[in-house]
């Protein structure tokens, strides 16, 4: 009885270092030998992940924004809105000219004083406005207020202008994706460019 145990013992040591592979005659299942059942293991190649791109669209109205970033999302591409910070510009003008007769009076009277650089405007209301210069620092308004005084011209003024600031979209995906969609989408929208994210 003992000697059938230890026999049935040696049994399946034997019978387990075999099917380990030990002896060499047993290989499936193990990794040398699932490569070796493959089919074509050298063509085997991980796929890199595709290079990823960074665009920042500037210029945009709300509006535009809005429609923009919804048709970037539908081809894939993450966007994010930021609002561009923007100081006040400052507007030297003649204003409040009644008519088409006014202005044609005073652009007369501007050539013959050496102002050659404006432009005649109609404004909301009906009258119509003479621009000369529209300016980022209230000191360089005011220096060519003083400029066109020294010239004669007397009914020129400065004028604050605050304008919603302009939007923006920070535009992140698949660089092939960002190349070949965003121009496209960037056609009808006056006034946006695109750069490279900072």
């Amino acid at each position: 009885m003992r000697a059938a145990f230890f026999l049935l013992v040696l049994a399946n040591l034997v019978f387990f270092t075999w099917a380990q592979g030990y002896w060499g005659g047993q290989d499936a299942g193990r990794e040398p030998q699932r490569l070796k059942d493959q089919l074509h293991p050298e063509k085997m190649n991980v796929a890199p992940p595709p290079p990823q791109g960074c665009r920042r669209v500037e210029g945009l109205t709300a509006k535009d924004a809005e429609k923009l970033q919804l048709a970037l999302q539908n081809v894939g591409l993450a966007t994010s809105l930021q609002n561009a910070e923007e100081g006040p510009s400052f507007w030297v003008n003649i204003p409040a000219l009644a008519n088409k007769a006014a202005v044609d009076k005073k652009v007369a009277e501007l050539k013959a004083l050496g102002v050659t650089d404006f432009q005649a405007m109609q404004g909301e209301s009906g009258s119509f406005v003479i621009s000369l210069g529209l300016f980022r620092s209230e000191g360089s308004a005011n220096e060519f207020l003083l400029a066109v005084n020294k010239k004669g011209v007397k009914s020129a003024r400065v004028e604050t202008r605050r304008a919603p600031p302009p939007t923006r979209i920070e535009v992140r995906g698949a660089a092939d994706v960002l190349a070949a969609r965003l121009p496209d989408l960037l056609a009808g929208l006056a006034g946006a460019s695109a750069v490279a994210c900072p």
